[in-house]
């Protein structure tokens, strides 16, 4: 089973408080009818009353609210493999992995804020062929081309900036990797890479070219501020230990490079994007991949899910009914 909104599952965190507060006005209740009816006098006036239905009912009416949730995150099951021949296109995302990547002018990070988006990006993909890059010092294709969305996120999910022990950010050899992610392809080819545009080493340019001859568009998503931020520094077991110096102990800023991804965009006949405070560079982003002509996707494997949220829909609303039905009066013997 997966949820295809899955976020709506938070809710259910309230379900679980709203349990425990009525555990503990159904004891608060109890103490006070203690102290008002003493002895035998409360069970006398409490005579026609089932405390048993009264909980039986208060269940019922958790339940339709636990099912109604599950409903908005719709669940999905059974899963079809079928051969696609839609048209679409084939898009290799190349993500950074690099120290500067964990600076916080875009909380959580910008790798964090990076994947975020981009697996907001993904859903808006379905349908095409895309792959995975990951980059730092070196890079390698963490996920080949694919049409099974879900895999994409599942490997997007385990990035961090330990998958690549190589320190530093090379953008040209991602983009060499990223050429070969597309094999043989004869698709309509782009390259979104998702970087804060610090090219310590390597040769962007000379890979963009690389791409401009395999007709392969870049479209370069800059993550972070013109202004610069600190990058943390990390102890041995991960976690941050004050900021990075350099060896004179100066604080190390790192700023995004706007210029460096406008280059490798145009080079290639592509667009270059800033991420900066809010996301509305992906919308723009996710139109202009839209206009990038689509061809037929040959044997291509296309995965689909049945929703299956009118189940616990029809289990919420026979929960509200039940409870509704049921009468807190005491069965006369």
């Amino acid at each position: 089973m997966i949820f295809s909104n899955a976020a709506y599952l938070w809710w259910l965190l309230l379900v679980i408080a709203g349990i425990f507060l009525e555990i503990f006005l159904y004891k608060k209740r109890q103490e006070l009818l203690g102290q008002l009816f003493p002895n035998d006098l409360k069970a006398l006036m409490l005579r026609h009353w089932d405390s048993s239905k009264h909980i039986f009912k208060i269940a019922l009416f958790i339940a339709a609210i636990f099912f109604l949730v599950l409903a908005l995150a719709r669940p999905q099951w059974d899963k079809k493999e079928a051969v696609s021949g839609r048209q679409g296109i084939d898009i290799i995302f190349a993500i950074d992995t690099s120290r500067s990547m964990l600076a916080k002018d875009l909380p959580p990070n910008r790798l964090e804020n990076a994947k975020a988006s981009l697996a907001l990006l993904l859903d808006q993909l379905a349908g095409n062929r895309v792959g995975l890059v990951a980059f730092a010092g070196t890079s390698f294709i963490q996920c080949p081309l694919t049409n099974d969305i879900d895999t994409i996120k599942l490997f997007l999910s385990s990035i961090d900036t330990e998958l690549i022990p190589n320190p530093g950010t090379n953008i040209g050899k991602a983009i060499n990797t990223a050429i070969k992610a597309f094999g043989k392809s004869s698709n309509s080819k782009a390259i979104i890479m998702l970087t804060d545009g610090e090219e310590l080493d390597g040769s962007a340019i000379a890979a963009a070219d690389n791409a401009a001859k395999n007709k392969i568009s870049i479209y370069a998503v800059g993550i972070g501020s013109l202004d610069g931020a600190t990058i943390p520094a990390l102890d041995k077991d991960g976690k941050e230990n004050g900021v990075k110096k350099d060896d004179d102990g100066n604080v190390i800023l790192t700023r995004t490079n706007p210029e460096l991804l406008e280059i490798l965009a145009k080079k290639t006949k592509g667009k270059a994007f800033m991420i900066t405070e809010g996301r509305s560079g992906f919308q723009k982003l996710f139109a202009a991949i839209s206009s990038l002509p689509k061809q037929h996707l040959k044997n291509s494997l296309a995965f689909q899910y049945h929703d299956r949220f009118q189940i616990f829909i029809f289990l919420s609303l026979a929960c509200l009914i039940t409870e509704m039905l049921i009468s807190e009066r005491r069965d006369e013997k």
